[in-house]
């Protein structure tokens, strides 16, 4: 499901922000990321560090669906350089093991970590 473009988004050292939207009962509510905060598992999962993310955990108990925007200028795209993608996905919070605790070596400040699991990954520039 992740392409090698959108892996090199990611690994890009020029940081970007990431924009992750969500339903709540107060309709969508957006939250940001830098590329380099996300670690992508062998099985297509990406983790994400959550520090805040107190509304985005609200809204996605009760809708575990998520949609992250993710771009680089420095990457090349279908018209020259820069490129981004729409990636859709289902959410859990994790707070404890593995997972969790290999995300709290690489940032002590994070309370729980985001994983996405892709649905779907389209390349929008």
């Amino acid at each position: 499901m992740l392409n090698e473009k959108l892996l090199s988004v990611l690994a890009h050292p020029a940081d970007g922000a990431i924009s992750i939207v969500t339903n709540g009962a107060d309709g969508p509510h957006v939250v940001n990321t830098w590329n380099s905060y996300i670690t992508v598992t062998s099985e297509d999962k990406m983790l994400i560090p959550a520090a805040g993310f107190v509304k985005t955990e609200r809204n996605l108990n009760l809708n575990n669906k998520a949609t992250l925007s993710i771009a680089s200028r420095e990457i090349e795209g279908y018209r020259g350089k820069g490129t981004g993608f729409i990636v859709e996905g289902t959410t859990r919070f994790i707070t404890a093991g593995e997972e969790f605790n290999h995300m709290k070596e690489k940032f002590s400040w994070i309370r729980a970590v985001l994983e996405v699991t892709i649905v779907s990954a389209k390349q929008m520039l």
